[in-house]
């Protein structure tokens, strides 16, 4: 197959930090190639994937905090492309914010499209073609897309490369962790108020540049500077992200009730790490940990409970690994190949 992934244009494919749908499209791309398809990346300039392969890599201009100024100037460089008689059996697979290649399939309907949306529901009506064609990145993600829309969706979970993320049973410190974005709805003050009213240890990780609320940063970093045993990290490199899952005791993911988290790319990286996790029962999540197998799931109420050394010494890295080998991005690229058959033979669904 012929296939083209578009990527949005925030931030390269690969990410230079840490990401998220960037790293989906390239472990897509790089599989993808692997199984021996003819893929196309559009993505934004300076993006790299490693020279893998055959993979064709379409910059359409620097990248921009802006996705959708980005993806409107990205659309008038590809749509050309696209409609050239060497795409005509392509399958077309959309991941930007905006969608734009809806327009192109509005105006020429024998183009193979097909689009996932890696956040909540960003429309009220669904795009106006016959075969829309969405995908979700989770059981909960799809069927609220479909609830809101009134269409049909389906659902590939998101998949990590396993070899970023290196097994170990060795011995782990004693730091609980948080790494997300540091956002309101990412629980991260949750976790920072359960550890110091436990008196524990632990490190607040993740983005604080694109966020909604600087404030809210702001206030964090204060939290953690009357030595009340947690540590603010800020963004970190993929490495040493990896390095943090790898070596905390416990990784914590209190998402408040008001969010319903699509997927969580870091849980299944951090179960991948053998480090077990505590979620609460924030959209996908709880079809991403085992509970009690490769952590619990919690209320929000209960979270400092589970903060307990016998609670987590109770999980085995090792079934946490296992656990995530369900979202390794082999399996997501064998799901894909399913969905994509199903658009080239009879336009999907």
């Amino acid at each position: 197959m012929k296939i083209v992934l578009i990527s949005s244009g925030v931030i390269p494919v690969f990410p230079n930090g840490y990401g998220g749908l960037e790293n989906v499209v390239g472990n897509l791309a790089v599989c993808l190639d692997r199984i021996g398809h003819d893929v196309y990346v559009i993505a934004p300039d300076g993006s790299d994937i490693g020279g893998v392969g055959n993979i064709k890599l379409i910059g359409c201009g620097p990248c921009d905090p802006d996705a959708r100024a980005w993806e409107s100037r990205a659309y008038e460089k590809y749509a050309p492309m696209l409609l050239s008689p060497e795409f005509e059996d392509a399958i077309i697979h959309d991941h930007t914010w905006a969608k734009a290649v809806y327009l192109l399939k509005m105006r020429h309907t024998r183009l193979n499209v097909m689009s996932t949306l890696h956040g909540m529901l960003p429309y009220q009506t669904p795009p106006p073609v016959p075969q829309c064609n969405m995908v979700g990145i989770s059981k909960h993600h799809a069927e609220t897309i479909s609830q809101g829309l009134k269409i049909p969706v389906r659902h590939v979970y998101n998949g990590i490369d396993l070899g970023r993320y290196p097994f170990g049973e060795g011995p782990r410190n004693d730091r609980y962790l948080f790494l997300a974005r540091m956002t309101p709805f990412k629980g991260a003050h949750l976790f920072t108020k359960a550890i110091v009213t436990k008196g524990l240890k632990g490190d607040l990780v993740g983005d604080d540049e694109m966020v909604e609320d600087k404030g809210f940063v702001e206030q964090l970093m204060r939290a953690c500077g009357s030595g009340n045993g947690v540590c603010y990290r800020g963004g970190v490199s993929r490495e040493r992200a990896a390095k943090f899952f790898r070596e905390s005791k416990c990784y914590v993911l209190p998402c408040t009730g008001g969010w319903q988290e699509p997927f969580g790319l870091t849980v299944v990286e951090a179960m991948a790490s053998g480090c077990p996790v505590i979620v609460t029962p924030s959209g996908a999540l709880p079809e991403l940990v085992a509970d009690g197998f490769s952590g619990y799931v919690v209320q929000e109420d209960q979270l400092q409970d589970f903060l307990d050394d016998d609670k987590i010494n109770a999980i085995s890295p090792m079934d946490c690994h296992l656990r995530a080998l369900k979202f390794s991005r082999e399996e997501m690229t064998k799901n894909y190949e399913i969905l994509y058959r199903e658009v080239l033979s009879g336009g999907g669904w």
